[in-house]
């Protein structure tokens, strides 16, 4: 393979026995060595003697390698309830560089407001990528980030919930406060007035005992 400011141009195919271009850039140099049957002949050799044996060599390392993904979710704006945010799931650090990265809200997978960076390099042979969801947050709603990777034998999914704010903690409180208060101020009440029902009873059964007597 030959390649130019990042990009394969050309390549020696193995199965056909010939030069392949790749791009435009390529064509002038495949046409050339395909000419040339001693260029030919000396890349079929190296084929046999030198890629073949060095990819057994090298397979375990490259081929076969494999690196499990990390994945965490960030949100990249602060959590404005109703209106867009931005969610950022994180995936690092996996090898092979096919990946499928998936966003679900409340369990629906979305894809109208999903987009991606490019395969990044961590330069020690594994990947990285950011997918970002552009939504709207509701109270109670909780979103997905759901990988697959070779590496994996299941998908990983991680899970963020939009955190509850301040003034719905402190509503959910104070109904909680005011719902044990009130149940103590019934149940005190109650014990109060059946006492006093049960005196009144023993006051009214002496006063007909001494008109009796």
């Amino acid at each position: 393979r030959y390649i130019y400011n990042k990009e394969e141009y050309v390549y020696f195919d193995s199965d056909k026995g010939f030069y392949i271009p790749k791009t435009e850039l390529g064509k002038p140099d495949a046409d050339y060595w395909n000419s040339q049957p001693s260029v030919l002949e000396r890349a079929r050799a190296e084929v046999e003697r030198v890629c073949k044996h060095n990819y057994e060599l090298y397979q375990p390392y490259t081929v076969d390698k494999k690196s499990r993904p990390g994945v965490k979710i960030v949100n990249t704006r602060a959590v404005s309830l109703e209106y867009e945010n931005i969610l950022t799931c994180y995936v690092d650090s996996f090898f092979p560089r096919k990946i499928t990265v998936t966003w679900l809200k409340n369990g629906v997978e979305e894809t109208e407001q999903v987009t991606s960076t490019e395969l990044l390099q961590n330069g020690d042979w594994t990947y990285q990528i950011h997918v970002m969801l552009e939504t709207t947050i509701q109270h109670g709603d909780s979103f997905t980030c759901r990988v697959e990777h070779s590496s994996l034998d299941a998908p990983i999914s991680v899970e963020w919930k939009a955190p509850t704010s301040e003034s719905a903690r402190n509503k959910m409180l104070t109904g909680i406060v005011g719902f044990v208060l009130g149940s103590v101020f019934i149940i005190v009440g109650l014990i109060i007035y059946f006492r006093s029902k049960k005196a009144g009873t023993r006051f009214s059964t002496a006063q007909i005992e001494g008109l009796m007597s």
